[in-house]
């Protein structure tokens, strides 16, 4: 297996692809890339800043989607430490049986289950800027508030990861945590992102980096009329369905921005809210 090296202009986004993208990765090996991502988004505390942007909701929060849950390791803290109905959506779901349902499906282009909030921890990154675009705007058919979690493209948290979380987790996950971070966004180009997809709407988003670059969260409160219908606006994908959640409806409240969760530390300055506008990281 050919080893990834650092690349010495971050300046554009890689398109290398990961390998646990892939399908040749047998389930057992898989299934170890997940334990080890598990515990690492534990250890750098990126499950606690969404249990915490969960609890700070100033409405009552009963059913949250997991957008690319993975092995659904989220879903179950949620599940657990919140008493929330937990969903997971994931175009790869794991084969074996989980206390938690996940559902095979494409979060850009299906419809998905009506729920209070959506959840993205280390996704985004998977997609080209068009296709987050379409993935917020899909989101917001179906929830009333969505936040992203994900990994910023700055030399200083590549430097992190290898000095300090490389030591401790497989080589596959080596290999693809680099591939990671090269490709994901900066704040800047996020915070273009994120603009363009709310405009024309009264969407307000929040939008804080933390010191070293260690994570970026994009906090989305939808307009009470959320986006247009579905079936409309959104190309679908004929051949991954989301299964709809039984007694599930769409739901349009009129929504009060939530207070963001405040992480342990934070860049001074960088945190407001606005219509469709966010603090520069």
């Amino acid at each position: 297996m050919r080893p990834t090296v650092f690349r010495e202009d971050i300046r554009r986004r890689s398109c290398e692809t990961e390998i646990l993208d892939g399908l040749a990765v047998a389930e057992d090996v898989r299934e170890r890339c997940y334990d080890d991502l598990a515990r690492m988004h534990r250890w750098l505390g990126n499950h606690r800043a969404i249990l915490e942007c969960l609890r700070r909701d100033p409405r009552p929060v009963e059913t949250v989607l997991d957008i690319g849950c993975g092995h659904g390791a989220l879903l179950q803290e949620m599940r657990t430490k919140l008493g929330v109905l937990a969903i997971g959506i994931d175009l790869n779901p794991p084969r074996r049986r989980l206390p938690v349902p996940i559902l095979r499906a494409d979060a850009v282009r299906d419809k998905l289950p009506a729920a209070d909030v959506a959840v993205s921890v280390a996704m985004v990154h998977h997609l080209t800027s068009e296709e987050l675009a379409a993935l917020i705007r899909n989101v917001g058919r179906a929830c009333r508030r969505f936040v992203i979690l994900d990994l910023v493209r700055r030399r200083i948290p590549l430097a992190l990861f290898r000095g300090f979380v490389a030591p401790f987790v497989n080589s596959i996950n080596v290999q693809d945590g680099i591939r990671s971070l090269n490709r994901a966004f900066t704040p800047e180009e996020m915070e273009r992102i994120v603009t363009d997809a709310l405009a024309g709407t009264a969407g307000r988003f929040r939008h804080v980096v933390a010191p070293l670059y260690t994570r970026q969260i994009v906090d989305i409160s939808y307009a009470p009329e959320g986006f247009p219908n579905h079936a409309a606006t959104c190309l679908r994908n004929p051949a991954m369905p989301a299964t709809p959640i039984p007694g599930s409806q769409t739901r349009k409240p009129e929504i009060a921005p939530p207070p963001f969760a405040p992480m342990s530390t934070r860049l001074p300055n960088r945190n407001r809210w606005g219509a469709v506008t966010a603090g520069a990281a």
